[in-house]
């Protein structure tokens, strides 16, 4: 009797397993009974998706982002372009300055007979239409090398491959050159009456050999009758401790007739300032041995019977554009860049 229980008990929980295993497999058919829970398998469990409101919101916040880090992205980048350029302008406009002191320490001096001591240094009005305009610099420093300082007084007119020029570029007026004229074998007179024409012939003859020293000078208009290319009045450049600076000309307005437009002029905006101390005037009033002599003002007072100690200053003023963009005239990125230099030699009548 135990046997046969345990066999009715045995049979029955085979049963109880083939009907488990069939109920397995009937929920691997793709149908939707699959989705009725069976008397020994877990529940389903689904995940909610967005809803078109959540959906909106989260692109609005993302989009919102976006922008936010695009705008740091672009300050950043500006304000990095920015300050390159700012050191780049410097390293440009000092080097340049320091460039021509250096070469107007290497100045030399002449004495011919029956002449006064004369420095070889000279400031030379650029006519650009009917404007003057004084930023041309030329210095008797014996070529690029220089030493002419060292040579003593000389008692010969300098040779014009013994100077050098500075001045912008006509052809690229934002440049600011040096240039020298290796093989030119002619004399050069510091005094003579048509010195402008002969500096500006050499500047654009085809034997000078120039070096741009800076790229970036501000850029202006001049008219061919030497006023302002438009109808508001010429903006002026920063302030200088030099006096007054140069007049800067406005861009072209709507109103400028195209007769105008067409004969305007690009300048580098650039000047040189000589003063010579005792100056000419002075010296000219004054003869050695006499009080007028005596009471000239020499450089610390440095001054003998015949001669005296003469100081010639050179004043260089120069405008710069941060990020060598040529712009309108009347706009207010340029930079004003300021140098000074001294020469001093000793002066005989």
């Amino acid at each position: 009797m135990k046997a046969e229980g345990r066999r009715q008990k045995t049979e029955g929980n085979r049963q109880k397993a083939e009907g488990r295993a069939a109920s397995t497999a009937l929920c691997l058919l793709p149908t939707a009974d699959c989705l009725l829970p069976t008397p020994h398998s877990p529940l389903p469990t689904f995940r909610r998706g967005m809803t078109l409101a959540e959906l909106l919101i989260s692109m609005t916040i993302l989009s919102m982002m976006s922008v936010v880090l695009a705008g740091m992205s672009n300050a950043v980048n500006s304000a990095w372009s920015y300050t390159k350029g700012i050191e780049e302008t410097d390293l440009q406009a000092q080097a340049a300055i320091e460039r021509i002191e250096y070469m107007l320490s290497q100045t030399g001096t002449y004495k011919l007979v029956n002449q006064p001591t004369r420095a070889g240094i000279a400031i030379v009005n650029r006519p650009v239409g009917k404007s003057q305009l004084p930023d041309v610099l030329v210095l008797w420093t014996g070529g690029r090398s220089g030493g002419m300082a060292a040579s003593g007084v000389q008692a010969r007119l300098p040779i014009v491959s013994e100077l050098l020029i500075y001045s912008w570029d006509s052809n690229t007026p934002a440049n600011l050159i040096e240039a020298a004229f290796p093989g030119q074998t002619e004399v050069f007179d510091f005094t003579a009456s048509d010195l402008s024409t002969q500096v500006i012939n050499l500047l654009s003859s085809k034997t000078a050999e120039i070096i741009p020293l800076c790229e970036r000078l501000r850029v202006s208009s001049l008219s061919a009758t030497g006023a302002a290319t438009s109808s508001p009045p010429p903006a002026t450049g920063p302030s200088s401790p030099y006096g007054p600076s140069m007049p800067m000309s406005a861009p072209s307005s709507p109103s400028t007739s195209s007769t105008s437009s067409s004969s305007a002029l690009s300048v580098g905006n650039l000047r040189f300032t000589l003063a010579q101390n005792p100056s000419d005037t002075e010296l000219a009033t004054a003869t050695p041995q006499t009080t007028a002599w005596t009471q000239l003002n020499w450089p610390q007072g440095t001054f003998g019977n015949r001669s005296g100690m003469r100081q010639a200053t050179l004043q260089i003023e120069l405008q710069v554009e941060p990020d060598g963009i040529v712009r309108a005239s009347d706009t207010v990125t340029a930079i004003p860049f300021f140098g000074s230099a001294s020469l001093r030699y000793v002066y005989e009548p």
